[in-house]
């Protein structure tokens, strides 16, 4: 089984930073990646290893906030373009921005992206501020999911509490018809997290973290200390999806760390492939 990937940031790939020379800048002090930035053919040899077949890129639009993409939708498509069969497109904009639903019109109709990147903190929004509410009424008409940053987050002068997963309920009631994940299982709030996903629908987790240790002490942590895995098992294998969070975490480490939980074999290959399958309407 191959496996999906819908958590990585393309801030160190040096195709990115030959067109975008800023990202370098981002990794370093928006990320705190310390690591030296590499060729996409790197990053493919690396999903090899780790048996992923597709891999989401994540455009970040902080132009309001910083001053810069991390990177821009039309970077992330020129590498996607690079390796169709194995790259996938999100976009990112920022509602305060007076050209966002055009760029986002670009992305999905003409660019193929696949969904939608919304990081609060970075980009300095609030996910409930009514600007918001067009991004998701887009969402809902495009038919792509919104993978929301949700719980902790290093940002300074930016209130976690505002990506707390309760407060985030209200999305999922005002609009049933989108497609929300919340990124990070909304650490620290996991089990607030997975009483959304088990209450709603349309609410669905990823699997990244970089707050809780290595990539297995993380994955034991989510899955198996802050809630039963019989609940996984049981109740929401169909609402969770794998992301790693490359280049902060290596690919094949986060992917060997749920492969090892103690989760039933159907909950990982639901969790590793088939819910991301079903989610970002990809074939099989």
């Amino acid at each position: 089984m191959k496996y999906i990937d819908v958590h990585v940031h393309p801030v160190l790939i040096q195709e990115a930073l030959d067109v975008e020379p800023r990202l370098l800048e981002a990794a370093r002090k928006v990320f705190n990646i310390g690591t030296a930035p590499q060729p996409l053919s790197i990053l493919l040899k690396l999903m090899d290893n780790a048996g992923v077949e597709k891999a989401v890129l994540l455009a970040l639009d902080a132009k309001v906030s910083k001053g810069y993409t991390i990177p821009s939708n039309t970077t992330v498509y020129k590498l996607v373009k690079k390796a169709e069969e194995r790259l996938v497109g999100f976009a990112s904009v920022n509602p305060k921005d007076s050209e966002a639903l055009k760029e986002l019109k670009t992305a999905i109709e003409d660019y193929g992206f696949k969904g939608i990147k919304i990081h609060p903190p970075i980009q300095g929004i609030d996910p409930l501020d009514r600007d918001m509410y067009k991004i998701y009424e887009r969402a809902i008409e495009y038919d792509v999911p919104i993978l929301l940053h949700s719980g902790f987050t290093w940002v300074y002068g930016y209130s976690i509490d505002t990506c707390n997963p309760v407060r985030l309920e209200k999305i999922a009631i005002h609009f049933p018809e989108l497609k929300l994940i919340l990124g990070h299982m909304g650490w620290p709030w996991v089990r607030e997290a997975v009483a959304l996903a088990m209450k709603y629908p349309n609410v669905f987790l990823e699997t990244s973290n970089v707050y809780t240790g290595t990539p297995e002490e993380h994955m034991r942590h989510i899955f198996q200390e802050c809630m039963p895995k019989r609940l996984f098992d049981r109740f929401i294998r169909e609402k969770v999806i794998f992301g790693s969070d490359y280049p902060r975490i290596e690919i094949d480490k986060m992917v060997g760390a749920l492969k090892d939980l103690d989760l039933e074999d159907m909950t990982k290959e639901k969790i590793l492939r088939e819910n991301a399958l079903n989610i970002l309407k990809l074939s099989k």
